[in-house]
C-alpha cells in the first residue's frame, strides 16, 4: 500500500500549497487508541529550495477513559502541527554537542523523499491527556 504522507519535494512547487488527506488508524499504525472516523490532516506546505515547511491542523476524534467516572467517552482533537523539512544530515547537531529551539522543529531527510507519518504519529498521541476526565466537573464513580 503506498503511504500518503511520503511527499516526493520534486512534485512540489516553489512557494505554499495546500496538502489534504484524509487517513484511518490503521495507515498509521496506531493501535494503542481507538480513533473514531478518520484522521483528517491539512496542511500548508511550503517549498523553499530544499526546505520545506509543513504548517497545519491534525484533527480526530478518540475514545478515552475518564479516570475519575470510569465511563467511557469520546473527545475532538484539533492539533497544530509545525515542523522543517531540510534536506542534509543532522550530524552538525551531533558534532555541537547541544540542542537549539531551532532544533526541535526541524527535520532532516535525503533523496527526494520526506516522510510526515512520524509528525502526525507523534502529534496524535502526545495529543492525548495522560489521566482523561469526561468534562470539568465530572460526580467521580457512582456508588
Amino acid at each position: 500500500m503506498k503511504n500518503p504522507l511520503l511527499i516526493n519535494r520534486l512534485n512540489l512547487k516553489p512557494g505554499k500549497q495546500r496538502f489534504h488527506q484524509e487517513l484511518t488508524a490503521e495507515q498509521l499504525d496506531i493501535r494503542a487508541l481507538t480513533i473514531i472516523g478518520n484522521i483528517v490532516v491539512d496542511l500548508e506546505l511550503s517549498k523553499n529550495g530544499d526546505t520545506i515547511t509543513v504548517e497545519g491542523l491534525v484533527n480526530f476524534k478518540v475514545k478515552l477513559n475518564c479516570v475519575n467516572c470510569l465511563e467511557d467517552f469520546e473527545q475532538s482533537f484539533s492539533e497544530k502541527v509545525y515542523q522543517e523539512y531540510i534536506r542534509g544530515s543532522n550530524q552538525a547537531i551531533i558534532m555541537k554537542g547541544r540542542l537549539e529551539d531551532v532544533d526541535f522543529t526541524r527535520e532532516y531527510y535525503s533523496g527526494d523523499f520526506f516522510d510526515l507519518t512520524g509528525l502526525i504519529y507523534d502529534t496524535i498521541h502526545l495529543a492525548i491527556p495522560i489521566a482523561p476526565w469526561c468534562q470539568k466537573d465530572c460526580p467521580g464513580v457512582k456508588v
